[in-house]
């Protein structure tokens, strides 16, 4: 990779961050960064949409053309997100001209629309860290699973009624998610031990809930029952733990 001009390479890499390079060209790159630390940061910066590469030793034409670059295909992305966003609310929004069964107030399409609109950057956001179709799988499964579970838990509460207590405890279980994809920099291991975390702290909040309040419920709420919220919950940890295998997998295939 020494024959290669840096320049050349950093001339690549705006097609390189954006997805567009052949694979003999992202080869190339791969390996010019096993042995540049600065093009690695840019590549990661460029991966977070960011633009810390002003700390890196470029040509600035060149810099400023890889982050004009970035921040284009972001907002590209990100108008596709918003469009989905607004297709995807229109669908209630038509069905409460045709039956009173849907019954959506104006707050309840902000949050959808905001939960919706986050869901779809955070895949954006962390899927582009790695060129590996079974990494984004595992990001598409995480998200997902994670916006379902914070769905119903606001519409209806997964442990009892949406006002139980109990139920701030899912919120929890994202947030080791969260913080675990954050500490380990997203990189495939470390995801894959989060997502283990998380599908066990999932696995045991009905348990916890037990043994703080017996998973107290109003005579009203009392379906699907305990046994009904052990395997709801069993559902949902075995999507995370989906997401984490798929990471490892992308894990042992990155050594290779």
């Amino acid at each position: 990779m020494e024959s290669i001009p840096r320049n050349v390479i950093l001339d690549l890499l705006p097609a390189y961050i954006a997805g567009e390079a052949s694979e003999e060209t992202k080869a190339i790159i791969d390996e010019y960064a096993k042995h540049d630390p600065q093009i690695t940061r840019l590549i990661r910066a460029g991966s977070l949409g960011l633009t810390e590469a002003s700390e890196i030793d470029a040509p600035v034409h060149l810099e400023m053309k890889a982050i004009r670059r970035i921040r284009s295909t972001v907002r590209r992305q990100m108008a596709y997100i918003f469009l989905g966003t607004v297709a995807l609310l229109m669908v209630p929004l038509v069905a409460m001209q045709f039956t009173s069964e849907v019954d959506w107030s104006p707050s309840d399409f902000i949050v959808m629309g905001v939960m919706l609109f986050s869901a779809g950057l955070t895949y954006i956001l962390i899927s582009k860290m790695r060129d590996n179709l079974i990494y984004r799988l595992g990001v598409g499964i995480a998200v997902v699973t994670g916006f379902v579970l914070v769905w119903i838990n606001l519409a209806v509460g997964i442990i009892g009624s949406e006002d139980n207590p109990l139920n701030m405890m899912y919120f929890g279980v994202l947030l080791i998610g969260i913080l675990g994809a954050l500490l380990s920099l997203f990189r495939p291991r470390g995801m894959m031990y989060s997502l283990y975390a998380t599908a066990i702290a999932q696995f045991l909040v009905p348990f916890i809930g037990l043994l703080i309040r017996g998973l107290q419920m109003d005579p009203v709420d009392m379906q699907p029952g305990v046994f009904g919220i052990i395997i709801l919950n069993t559902f949902f940890a075995m999507l995370f733990l989906v997401s984490a295998t798929l990471f490892r997998i992308a894990a042992k295939a990155e050594k290779k």
